[in-house]
This record gives structure tokens, sequence and C-alpha cells, in this order.
């Protein structure tokens, strides 16, 4: 080789490793500017609801307005409380989980119980343009937290480790079941039947095991079938209520969002959000399955023992409810199916 040539080689070499050395620093500076959002979620990791944040992630992620989804599912960040709590704080960035009341009493709007009663109705209350979704985005504004859609994960029935007396009515049910710390959720439950305590879900699991109670109120088949199946015997799907969990974000981490940023994230979270709909009838059908397979026993109602049910509830815990929330309110939502 020529001393020219070599030269010529030698300074291609440290020109190509001058280059490199720009892009691996370009790469290291773009990875350190992304914006990294924490996600917290309540459901397993195996649940739909958690597969569903994974597939908004690698929207987000490779959607290139650099953003990075960090993933926290099953309580990892706490309770639904807690996480709702530190998402108005701005302390975790978005939550997914269900909008308890303890911040304020009209968010129980959330499970009026027989407000729907078809998997069509489901998605016209629990989806933008109705006066529910505007009214829940607006009490949810009050506490600093934007409202980016609602999981429609199914209706909620009722697992049990015994079987309820009157089963397929709303006499008295001779067990104490779990409810959530929602006044809503205690009035129903009592009116159906059962007695009732409260207890946090991620107790509920133990609670059913060491027969502290006999009974949980507050899943879906799904839920039922992924977090409880080894403690329960029996499902009842009563369906009073829908079981809808919120995609949510802190106002204060959505301002300091670029205007691209945000319609990526509105847009991630609201599709998934439309198509949780379109799924919840398959999924609350598969799991019931499931839950047959497993060897648990679904106590089937049939329409007539279920709408006696409904009728119930609407002529008994309704009026209790119309004083909590208002007539006005009452009406505006009850307008929603009508």
């Amino acid at each position: 080789m020529s001393d020219f040539v070599e030269r010529e080689s030698r300074g291609g070499l440290l020109k190509a490793a001058a280059i490199g050395l720009v892009g691996i620093a370009l790469m290291a500076s773009s990875a350190s500017a992304a914006t990294r959002l924490k996600v917290a979620g309540q459901h397993a990791p195996d649940h739909n609801a958690t597969l569903q944040l994974n597939e908004i992630k690698k929207e987000v992620e490779g959607a290139g307005v650099d953003l990075k989804l960090q993933l926290f599912p099953s309580g990892q960040l706490g309770t639904g409380e807690q996480v709702f709590g530190d998402v108005s704080k701005g302390v975790i960035d978005i939550g997914h989980t269900f909008i308890y009341s303890h911040n304020d009493p009209l968010l129980e709007i959330n499970t009026i119980p027989y407000l729907v009663d078809s998997y069509g109705q489901m998605r016209k209350v629990f989806t933008p343009g109705s006066n529910f979704y505007r009214v829940y985005s607006d009490l949810l504004a009050k506490q600093g937290i934007k409202l980016l859609g609602i999981f429609g994960e199914g209706f909620i029935g009722v697992g049990a480790s015994k079987k309820p007396a009157d089963a397929t009515g709303f006499g008295k049910k001779d067990m104490t079941i779990r409810v959530w710390s929602a006044a809503v959720a205690k009035e129903t439950a009592s009116d159906m039947g059962f007695n009732t305590t409260t207890i946090d879900w991620g107790d509920v699991y133990p609670a059913l095991q060491q027969g502290v109670v006999d009974g949980v109120i507050g899943g879906t088949p799904e839920a039922n079938y992924t977090t409880f199946r080894d403690a329960i015997k029996y499902y009842i799907p009563y369906n009073p209520f829908v079981e809808n969990t919120a995609y949510y974000m802190s106002q204060k981490s959505w301002d300091k969002l670029s205007a691209d940023q945000q319609k990526v994230i509105e847009q991630a979270f609201g599709n998934a959000a439309l198509k949780s709909f379109e799924a919840s009838e398959a999924t609350d059908k598969e799991f019931m399955g499931k839950l047959g397979h497993s060897g648990i026993e679904v106590i089937a109602l049939t329409d007539a023992e279920r709408s006696a049910i409904a009728d119930h509830i609407r002529a008994t815990t309704w009026p209790k409810l119309e004083q909590a929330f208002g007539k006005d309110l009452m009406d505006q939502l009850k307008a929603d199916v009508q």
C-alpha cells in the first residue's frame, strides 16, 4: 500500500469513526429528550385491559413524537384511590383504574345500577357525545384530571364461595359480599338481598380464601376468572353495573406535552376505549365459558328474572340516588337511554 493510499485509508477510517460517534451522540440525545410517562394500571398482566395498555404503548412510542410509556400493571403503584390521587397531583402521569368517589360523591354516577341493560346502550352512554360522558369529564376536570376515555369491560356479576339463597331473585341471600367504597354499591347490593362490607380490591382474594366474605360484586366474568377463580365456586351474572374503568391523565402532565404529543395520546387512548365496547360482549361470553370449564358453577338468570331484579332496583334504589345526585342530573343520565 502506498503512503498516499494508506493516509487516505486512515483518514477515511477516522472520518467514519467520527460520524459514528456523532450518530451515537445524537441517538443518546434523542433518547434522553423523549418524554417518559408513568402509566399505572390495576389489572392482572394477562387481563385484556393490560394487554390493551401494551398495544397503546406500542402505538404511542411508534408515532415518532418522542414519547415513552412506562407501564405498572397489577396495582404496583397503589390502589385505585391512591393512583387517582397521585395522577391528580402529577406524581403519576396516566392512570387506568376504576374511578372511586372518595373525593366527590357525584363520581358514583359511573355505577348507577341497571341504567343500561344491553351492550348497545353501554357503548352509547360511556362514549363521547352522551350526557354521562360530558358530566363525568367535567367532574374529573375539577380535580385536575383529563379524561382520555372510558374502557368498557363488560357487565358485573357476583363471584361467590357459596351458593346464595334466592340466587335468581332479590330476596335475602344469607351471605356477605364485598362491595367497593361507594354508597351506590352498598345500597344496590343490600337491595338485592346481600349483606355487605367494604374491602379494597387488592385484599378481596385473601378475604375470600379466609372466609372473611362469602363473595364479591365488582368484577366481570373475565375479572372473576383471572383474579378469583381459585377462591370462588359460583358466578351469578346479575349485571347491575357496567365495569367501566377509565383512562385518565394528570392535567399537569398533559399541559407539558406538545400539540403533536397530545394528539397521539388522545387518539391512542380514545381509540382503545372505543374498541373495548366492541369487544365487551364477546369477552363476557368467552370468560363465562372459561369459568364453567374451570369448575365454577355459573348460575344463569332468565331474562324475566333479571328484569324483575332490575325493576326492583329501579323502584327501590334509584329514589335514594336521586336524593344524592339531584333530580336534574338523574334525568339527564336517564335521557341517554330513552
